[in-house]
């Protein structure tokens, strides 16, 4: 590579292409994804970091009555996919892909937060099981997280068919992830606003909801806010999911 071409990654949208090549690259129920990082050296090195839940078993038992429907690959065998991908839209030499699977990293404290959750008013709804759990130890031991509030929230509205019911009970795990904040100093979250627009149980007209709980300062320099919008596309028609986290 040339020294003129170093830092062709961040000229004619090239990291733009290479960020939505990997965002849609996890487009199975299989994956959540947590955070993406790309970055390039000096040097021209391409430097890919993703985090992600990668929960099969969980799909198999309640989502999917077809079990052959699903793919037979393991966690891993993804990255030189993944890798050549990248490698084939950006023509670099040098390319260096990390994937971490969060359920590996957090086993600890999954622990912690299902303890805890059994001591909750929400502990018997249909919406908390084992992904709604990781994804509420991740939100308290991270600091970032709106991707993945997200794309839980997406996943709940693909796979639901009552919304009302999983709005509530959303809002009820919002105002529990700030209870378990609050009881430990690592954690910064102070204040979530989640905002969802669409056709809500099928109705004719598209309605907009919107959760807000703790502080959040749009308007302020002095809060840390993660954002994250997406869409998430179902057989009631397209739905816009906005999250803000405040880590003040």
């Amino acid at each position: 590579m040339s020294v003129a071409n170093v830092n062709y990654l961040y000229n004619n949208h090239q990291f733009l292409k290479v960020f939505n090549f990997v965002s849609f690259f996890f487009p199975n129920k299989l994956f959540l994804v947590h955070s993406i990082s790309i970055e390039q050296s000096l040097g021209g090195v391409i430097i890919v970091v993703v985090k992600y839940f990668y929960m099969p078993s969980f799909f198999k038992k309640a989502k999917f009555n077809n079990v052959k429907t699903l793919p037979r690959f393991k966690s891993g065998d993804f990255e030189p996919v993944l890798l050549n991908g990248i490698a084939n839209l950006t023509g670099a030499k040098g390319i260096l892909v990390s994937c971490f699977n969060l359920k590996k990293i957090y086993s600890v404290r999954f622990k912690r937060i299902t303890r805890a959750i059994e001591f909750s008013d929400f502990k018997y709804s249909a919406f908390c099981h084992a992904i709604s759990s990781h994804v509420l130890s991740v939100l308290v031991f991270s600091n970032s997280g709106a991707r993945l509030l997200a794309e839980y929230i997406k996943l709940e509205l693909r796979s639901s068919r009552n919304h009302n019911a999983f709005i509530s009970f959303l809002k009820n795990f919002l105002l529990f992830l700030l209870v378990l904040v609050k009881k430990r100093s690592s954690s910064r979250i102070v204040g979530v606003r989640v905002l969802l627009s669409g056709r809500f149980n099928g109705h004719n007209r598209a309605r907009s909801k919107q959760i807000r709980v703790g502080v959040i300062g749009l308007q302020s320099t002095d809060y840390s806010i993660d954002y994250h919008s997406l869409p998430c596309f179902t057989k009631y028609g397209t739905f816009g999911i906005k999250v803000w986290l405040n880590y003040g």
